[in-house]
């Protein structure tokens, strides 16, 4: 049911118009989920991974650039067969009230358009793609905020001028598979004990399955054992808090990390710098909220 799907909660503050994040990750371990912001998500280098909207699965390929404007429609990116681990993402959302009120007028009837076709998630073909990302990118280093949000509407309005546009989902809300609420029940359970000790006993628990079909349960649908699947959780866990400058002894502690150490070790490992590096890397990217 729709009530069972994880609902993020994103960054963009009422006071804000929009937020974009530009960032490069080695895998995708958000769960399905849905949020009351519409969104544009464009993903680079991640060829062979797997888009969900909806009820529509799909293998994508080099470049995948999806239009999502319906706060019920569920949606996520992962593996799949994908094994790059430099992949690019670029993620913009925004109120709808930013817009609703200028999508009467005839000026924005293209717009208006893409909007209602987007109901259902909209994904663009090579060509618009290749004509809008010159501006997405651009949008993803203007500091100046007016500046910033004239080039959105500029964005939004060029992408419903595109004519390779194709609708994902068959209905707008689709409840999700069982699959899909397990694995965000045990996302949620994650989340809430992610500073303690998980044991495989205990998520499987959590799900009400035996150890092995909990284990059977883990490698069909994430393609991955339960020891790697809690350690990526916990390394994105511990990027979002480094990003949000917590300090690292905290990161550690919030994250279940056995030492700072330890923590060190394993991050540069998975992530080729150390956690301080990071952060202050992080620091220096553009990640505008206006």
């Amino acid at each position: 049911m729709i009530s069972d799907i994880y609902r993020e909660k994103s960054p963009l503050s009422e006071k804000d118009c929009f937020v974009v994040f530009d960032r490069t990750k080695s895998s995708f371990t958000f769960p399905v989920h849905v949020h009351p912001e519409y969104e544009l998500n464009f993903v680079e280098g991640a060829a062979g991974a797997q888009r969900i909207v909806g009820d529509s699965i799909e293998t994508i390929g080099d470049k995948d650039l999806v239009f999502i404007a319906n706060p019920e429609l569920k949606h996520a990116w992962k593996d799949g067969d994908c094994s790059a681990t430099d992949i690019h993402e670029i993620t913009l959302q925004f109120h709808p009230s930013l817009i609703e009120q200028c999508l009467d007028k005839k000026q924005f009837q293209s717009i208006q358009e893409l909007f209602s076709r987007a109901a259902k998630g909209v994904i663009f073909g090579a060509n618009t793609i290749e004509r809008i990302l010159p501006l997405l990118r651009i949008i993803t280093m203007e500091k100046d905020g007016f500046y910033s949000v004239m080039k959105l509407f500029i964005l939004l309005y060029e992408l419903s001028k595109g004519e390779d546009v194709r609708e994902l989902s068959s209905a707008s809300s689709p409840e999700m598979t069982t699959n899909e609420i397990m694995l965000n029940k045990l996302h949620r359970y994650i989340s809430g004990n992610i500073s303690k000790m998980i044991c495989v006993s205990d998520a499987a628990a959590a799900l009400n399955m035996s150890r092995s079909t909990f284990a059977r349960f883990i490698k069909s649908n994430t393609e991955k054992n339960f020891t790697d699947y809690l350690f990526d959780f916990r390394i994105n866990m511990a990027m979002q808090k480094l990003k949000k400058s917590m300090p690292i002894a905290e990161v550690v502690a919030h994250c279940g990390f056995n030492s700072i150490s330890y923590f060190y070790r394993v991050f540069k490992k998975a992530k080729g710098i150390t956690p301080a590096e990071f952060r202050d890397s992080h620091k220096q990217q553009q990640q505008l909220i206006i």
